[in-house]
């Protein structure tokens, strides 16, 4: 952990990166830090997390990472990847040219924004900050302006992002297709995904 004021002034300055408009170099720094990668966890991690190992999907045996060892992925990691995601629609021209307007958007890719709206509303009222921005007064403005600066304590992103390496599924093994196990728990099948016809689960969603 480690003291950190953050600051998000209504305009970019002092300039960040990551509130920069689209481009190549905003698009490589968002990549750089928002990957949510496929990791691997063993039984016991499994059962801390309250899941059922017997549910969970593991990773074949023959991928050389040990048995009983199971694909997981950090959700930190797929946070960011939502607030990227909700980026790109603020920027819905620049970053799905050929469904413009917005009302073209594939029913699945709309519902991924939405997912992504859900689970950051999720996260924030599960674990709402109670700190506090006050207000000052500033040349021009009749009324106090409002000082976003906040004091807190953060976990270095950084050292999380290398164990995520560290535990990261190799990408040659992600490409390849494997079979269920037999006796595998199943879910019955979302009816919803009948919305595009021929569509499955890849490790991510369309646009």
């Amino acid at each position: 952990m480690h003291e950190h004021t953050y600051e998000a002034p209504f305009f970019n300055s002092p300039y960040s990166i990551y509130r920069g408009p689209p481009s190549p170099e905003v698009d490589a720094a968002w990549e750089a830090i928002e990957y949510p990668a496929q990791m691997h966890f063993s039984r016991e991690e499994i059962i801390k997390l309250g899941k059922d190992p017997e549910a969970a999907a593991k990773l074949p045996e023959e991928w050389g990472y040990g048995a009983d060892r199971y694909f997981g992925v950090l959700d930190g990691q797929h946070l960011i990847h939502c607030v990227n995601l909700l980026r790109q629609w603020s920027h819905f021209d620049y970053y799905f040219p050929k469904y413009t307007p917005q009302s073209q958007a594939p029913p699945l890719a709309s519902a991924h924004k939405d997912h992504c709206v859900a689970v950051l509303l999720e996260h924030l009222t599960c674990q709402p900050s109670l700190n506090v921005f006050t207000y000052y007064w500033m040349e021009g403005q009749p009324d106090p302006y409002p000082n976003f600066e906040i004091n807190r304590k953060c976990q270095n992103h950084r050292d999380l992002l290398e164990w995520q390496r560290e535990r990261e599924v190799a990408p040659e093994f992600r490409e390849l297709s494997f079979e269920r196990p037999e006796g595998a728990k199943v879910r019955p099948a979302d009816p919803r995904l009948a919305m595009v016809e021929g569509w499955v689960w890849n490790g991510s969603a369309p646009i």
